[in-house]
């Protein structure tokens, strides 16, 4: 055994030995130096967009003023000067304490092995690239004074705003030379390096302060500070860096810019990475649906935007691919404001992100009724009263207007009016609880409180036209989910792929109730059958969709309007809205519907997107459940009480029932100019009693 254990001994110095004189330290002009990262559409060919490049110029360690130097050490290595270029504690810390799935989260490391990292080698967390590190971090101390090492660092670590280096960190935290920096301002720039996205204070002051603080307390600590009493110097604002290079990521390419940025954050990739990188990244974009939403939005939405009519309207689109998750188009609004993300109702001109931006969706959260019904055995063919106005749990359900709902009307027609004073009393027949598991089922995150209350059919809470895009895909894939997702694969410049998308994909419905919701949706394209969406339908394609309208809680004109359908090739959300939250949308001076521009926008883009793709049929409806007559509901306390109501069609027409037809009647494509509202265009409104000031509206 003692044998066995001295072998394993001198093999293991054997391997170590020989893995330390066969790697060998790369020349430092090998650093990946401001090289742009360029955005692909999907092709691999198209170019996106670029983000914005680096500035990097190289200075002395004799222009670094000393308090500067020591600023960097207290923040990163306080005992750089005697240690041997790399941190036992540190590394046995990463290789022991923090090994996830065969990769390492943390590193523990000194200045040296920092420099290595970023000079070196790539950011992948691996044991190859974690021992190839030891031994270059050892060799380069051997090899090179201590000052030579931190000249380096000093002129290649990022500190974030797109600087690398020390000196293009001084003028994008302070505009003058690094020479001209004092031990406070030194203590800036040195408190980034661990976290520059975290630690600008121009993005988080508070942690930014706190970590200054540290930095502080180090060099006092160190007696390389004598004064602790300092104050927080002023930092500049910060600004695009015109010596940056090209930076393409404006627009509503500015928006895709920061949702692939965001996306492969969650993926290792962060900022500094990024911008040193140079990669190649493709993404999920497909050229013509990217093409058709911004020529949708630029035709339809910016045409009211020339005529400076509703000022502070905007408009976001994402279309995802079902059964994939690929998001093939994104709009995140007409203008990109950087700080729009960290700051969500700072800009007064645009959206935010439409991955992320939440608005009520109002009744475009119907048909997780529907596939809650039916899960419970109510067939498509169940007749309901539609009347004006309905008692649920002690407070009045109403249709707007005094208009008379639909009578008696099956589930088909009154998904196709969106008729609250059906859909409410639904919800308590089949349990507020089981629309929010089939809403979360669908693809709307599990992060978004869906409160179980009657009025969660009529959509009260924020949501985002991705995850509504989203959970409409899982309908037009017939019940099987797929994680959305924009970045397909990433590469360097030499074409090796570093990273690449992993789908996951899980049926969360059966097909059969999906092939009745399906059915039930392309009705609201039915003309004859006062669908809010008559008039909306594809050419020469079958389509499914619904309407959305959220209402404003008192005077006239709706908040925010929506419109989400689907193909089985594409899914597509479409929302309108002001970006102040409390200001009315209006279309040519009436309230906006989901019926009308959105609707409108939405019918263009697909129709633009899906020219020339083969047609591809709905399944026929399935007929699941029976007939369970009226859903008058059960008076329950411990329900919320909501105080909705809906405008549905005057007109009386033919209560359908279910036939192998799955395409919607077809009409000559509309006129430019979005319909007036009417009320056989539009849905009902309600909201919750107490909960927020806004009523959804279908």
């Amino acid at each position: 055994m003692l044998w066995g254990l001295l072998i394993a001994t001198v093999a293991s110095a054997v391997l170590v030995g020989i893995g330390y004189a066969t790697t060998p330290v790369p020349n430092p002009s090998t650093f990946a130096t401001a090289q742009a990262t360029t955005l692909y559409y999907s092709d691999g060919k198209t170019v996106l967009a670029r983000l914005p490049g680096t500035t990097r110029q190289d200075v002395t360690l004799r222009q670094v003023p000393l308090a500067v130097q020591h600023a960097v050490l207290a923040a990163e290595d306080r005992h750089f000067y005697s240690e041997p270029g790399i941190s036992p504690t540190g590394i046995l810390r990463a290789l022991f304490t923090d090994i996830r799935g065969g990769e390492i989260s943390q590193g523990g490391s000194t200045i040296t092995q920092q420099y290595v990292k970023n000079a070196y080698l790539t950011s992948q967390r691996t044991f190859t690239r974690k021992f190839k590190e030891i031994f270059i971090s050892i060799k380069l101390a051997n090899s090179k004074p201590k000052s030579e090492i931190l000249q380096d660092y000093l002129n290649t670590i990022y500190f974030g705003r797109g600087a690398y280096g020390i000196q293009a960190a001084a003028h994008a935290f302070f505009n003058k030379d690094v020479g001209k920096l004092d031990a406070a301002q030194g203590a800036v720039l040195a408190a980034t390096i661990s976290n520059p996205g975290l630690y600008d204070p121009a993005v988080n002051r508070a942690s930014a302060v706190a970590r200054w603080r540290y930095v502080i307390d180090g060099m006092v600590q160190q007696h390389w500070l004598a004064n602790p009493n300092v104050s927080y110097p002023k930092v500049s604002a910060q600004r695009q860096n015109k010596s940056a290079g090209v930076n393409t990521c404006t627009g509503w390419r500015g928006f895709i810019c920061q949702d692939v940025e965001l996306a492969l954050k969650k993926d290792g990739f962060d900022e500094a990475r990024l911008n040193a990188g140079g990669y190649n990244v493709i993404t999920t974009i497909d050229v013509k649906a990217q093409t058709a939403a911004v020529a949708a939005e630029n035709t339809l939405h910016g045409t009211y935007q020339r005529r400076g009519i509703d000022k502070g309207r905007e408009s976001a689109l994402v279309s995802v691919q079902p059964g994939d998750g690929a998001i093939r188009a994104l709009f995140g609004g007409s203008a990109y404001c950087p700080t729009q993300h960290r700051h969500p109702d700072a800009c007064t001109d645009l959206t935010g992100t439409a991955g992320t931006y939440g608005r009520p969706p109002g009744s475009s959260f119907k048909p997780y009724t529907v596939i809650a019904a039916l899960k419970k055995g109510i067939s498509l063919d169940s007749t309901f009263s539609g009347p004006p106005s309905v008692q649920v749990n002690g407070s009045t359900i109403h249709n707007s207007a005094g208009e008379s709902g639909c009578g008696t009307c099956n589930l088909v027609e009154a998904l196709a009016k969106s008729i609250n004073t059906v859909f409410v009393p639904l919800a308590v027949k089949v349990g507020p609880d089981n629309i929010v598991a089939a809403a979360h089922a669908a693809g709307i995150p599990k992060s978004v409180n869906l409160p179980a209350v009657p009025a969660i059919t009529l959509g009260p809470e924020n949501v985002s036209p991705l995850d509504q895009a989203d959970a409409y895909a899982t309908i037009a894939a017939q019940g099987v989910h797929a994680e959305p997702y924009l970045v397909s694969r990433v590469e360097t410049h030499s074409g090796q792929v570093v990273f690449s998308a992993h789908k996951k994909t899980q049926r969360v419905f059966p097909a059969d109730v999906m092939a009745d919701t399906t059915f039930a949706m392309t009705k609201v394209f039915d003309c004859g059958l006062g669908g809010t969406a008559c008039g909306r339908s594809l050419s020469g394609r079958p389509c499914a969709g619904k309407t959305g309208t959220n209402g404003a809680q008192s005077g006239p004109g709706n908040l925010d309007a929506w419109f989400v359908g689907f193909t089985p090739q594409l899914s597509t959300a479409v929302w309108y809205g002001n970006t102040n939250r409390t200001t009315p949308v209006t279309d040519g001076g009436a309230p906006l519907y989901g019926g009308a521009l959105p609707a409108e926008t939405w019918q263009q883009m697909m129709n633009g997107a899906l020219l020339g793709k083969p047609v591809v049929p709905f399944p026929p409806p399935a007929h699941v459940g029976s007939n369970q007559g009226n859903a008058s509901p059960t008076p329950s306390p411990t329900s919320a009480s909501p105080t909705p109501s809906t405008t549905p069609s005057t007109t009386p027409s033919p209560t359908p029932t279910l036939t192998p037809s799955t395409t919607p009647t077809l009409l000559p494509p509309p006129s430019s100019s979005p319909p007036s509202p009417s009320p056989s265009s539009s849905a009902g409104h309600a909201s919750p009693a107490g909960r927020r000031q806004a009523r959804p509206r279908g």
